[in-house]
């Protein structure tokens, strides 16, 4: 899975100079924090939210030099930074979360007696 991740951010960080090693961090990092959030592990991690690992790894590369940054203004210009890159993705993993809620066999023990 994080080939397929990296070789999408490759292509979107086309013509921009960037560390692979840290991006690859970066996105693991991602792929670590909606797996806990949606509750399954990596091997059970879903396609349809790689867009959403790419979008977020990106942006936390973008703001790597400012982390954790809320406000800052330099002539006419304001930075600000939320302290959650995954929150603008809330909706999404919720629905995906709602969505498969029953078809999920993670947590789920069969007991032989």
């Amino acid at each position: 899975m994080i080939a397929a991740i990296t070789t999408r951010i490759n292509a979107r960080m086309a013509g921009e100079h960037y560390d692979a090693d840290i991006m690859n961090e970066l996105a693991q990092t991602i792929i670590d924090r909606v797996c806990l959030r949606i509750g399954v592990d990596e091997e059970a991690f879903p396609s349809i939210l790689h867009s959403v690992v790419i979008d977020a790894t990106v942006k936390a590369w973008r703001r790597r030099y400012y982390e954790g940054i809320t406000s800052e203004k330099a002539g006419g210009i304001t930075d600000s930074f939320v302290s959650d890159v995954l929150a603008e993705y809330a909706e999404e993993l919720t629905r995906w979360t709602q969505t498969h809620a029953d078809d999920s066999t993670q947590g789920k023990v069969v007991r032989f007696l």
